[in-house]
């Protein structure tokens, strides 16, 4: 058996093995990532087969989204409990309300108002689950390791999620939409499992009495955590103002496909696969030699090669083509999203970890309704290859002024 010393001095993927507890949790949250992909595809199905109405579709969308709007509410109560509690606990609702969806459906008693309150329901377990693995994933792994971790989580993610979108529509074509979401629900029962067998350290904030004032003090101590560290500041403000960019970049990209590339919608998903085959690519090359780059210098040059690709994709009028740019741009986004998530669980403190994960997930939700909301008027105004060609040059300039940061390049 290897000592700490010995695990400390390994680097690239392979040292994971070294962490059983996290190999666990890997494993069942992997598994739950393909129940989303599936259950991503069988319920809009679902929704659609029983309401048939795009209105009420997007109702029940939007109703799921509220819960994320308390989201630095919950981390600051997940600070406070047993975290290992709080995901199992969660992925045991989550699996339950899911089946029961399921089985409703399957006899033929599902109703559009348990439509909204499933996915309320759901969406509330994921607001607390989520802050709960983000401090789980800090306390599972050495922190020289956290690249690594964050790494192999978001290839194996992607992966898995490629997989479920592709055996979605076999399985609802032969067994039906009730089945795909009862497997849904198999994957949280199964992830709650893994998490109840591993052995994930208690962390927990204070045992002081949660009063009002004490509340929201806690409330906005994620955002001082963030405010007093240059490297979250900036990567939070970086990837806030892309977010907006991205809206009309995702939004485009069907009409960039079909208008552009001549390729339809066999283009459109091609390039989908591309993004993701390159987010596995990137994640397993980042895992593997990341450790010999500074955080800074990840960071920022993922972002500005994240931008250029964009930016390409304004060029280029052949699908090969831009599927390679989009196997690149895939490939930018653990390097930003993975290095990021690592760089919080560096400088955060272990009781701190919920409300400030928590605080950081709002914070990237501010700017996607803004960008949404622009994306029609732009996409009205302007050729789409123009637009790609434009946000992919305002990347770049935003990423510009933090090449002046003494303080954020040092980190």
């Amino acid at each position: 058996m290897e000592s700490k010393t010995e695990i400390k001095q390994q680097s690239g993927l392979t040292v994971l093995l070294q962490y059983p507890d996290f190999i666990k949790v890997w494993v069942g949250r992997t598994i739950s990532r393909f129940g989303d992909a599936l259950d991503g595809i069988a319920f809009m199905w679902l929704m659609y087969k029983l309401t048939g109405s795009t209105l009420l579709m997007g109702t029940v969308m939007a109703v799921s989204a509220i819960p994320s709007l308390f989201g630095m509410a919950a981390g600051v109560l997940v600070d406070r409990i047993d975290k290992k509690k709080v995901m199992v606990s969660m992925d045991l609702m989550r699996g339950v309300s899911t089946g029961i969806i399921a089985m409703l459906y399957m006899v033929g008693g599902l109703q559009v108002w348990q439509l909204y309150a499933f996915a309320f329901f759901n969406s509330v377990c994921e607001v607390f689950s989520h802050p709960a693995r983000s401090s789980a994933m800090q306390v599972l792994v050495k922190k020289e390791h956290y690249l690594a971790s964050n790494s192999i989580s978001q290839a194996s993610g992607a992966a898995a999620e490629i997989f479920g979108m592709g055996v979605a529509a076999a399985i609802i074509g032969i067994w039906g939409v009730g089945v795909a979401i009862l497997i849904d629900a198999l994957s949280f029962i199964i992830c709650a499992f893994t998490a109840l067998i591993s052995n994930i350290e208690k962390v927990v904030s204070t045992k002081e009495q949660l009063n009002f004032s004490v509340f929201f003090y806690e409330l906005f101590d994620g955002l001082r955590v963030i405010k007093s560290n240059t490297l979250i500041f900036t990567n939070i403000i970086l990837g806030c103002l892309i977010n907006i960019l991205l809206a009309p970049f995702n939004v485009l990209m069907p009409v960039y496909s079909d208008k552009v590339l001549n390729a339809g919608e066999k283009g459109y998903s091609i390039m989908g696969i591309g993004i993701m085959v390159g987010t596995i690519l990137g994640s397993l090359l980042l895992g593997q030699l990341g450790h010999r780059f500074k955080k800074s210098t990840l960071i920022l040059g993922g972002f500005m090669a994240f931008g250029v690709c964009i930016g390409a994709l304004g060029i280029v009028k052949n699908l090969i083509t831009a599927v390679a740019f989009c196997i690149l741009t895939g490939a930018c986004l653990p390097i930003i999203s993975a290095t990021g998530a690592s760089v919080v669980q560096e400088h955060t403190p272990r009781e701190k970890m919920g409300r400030v994960s928590s605080t950081m997930g709002t914070i990237a939700l501010v700017g996607m309704p803004l960008g949404y909301a622009i994306s029609g008027l732009v996409g009205e105004s302007l050729n789409v290859q123009l637009t790609y060609l434009l946000l992919g040059v305002m990347m770049v300039f935003i990423c510009i002024p933090t090449l002046f940061n003494k303080e954020f390049l040092r980190s």
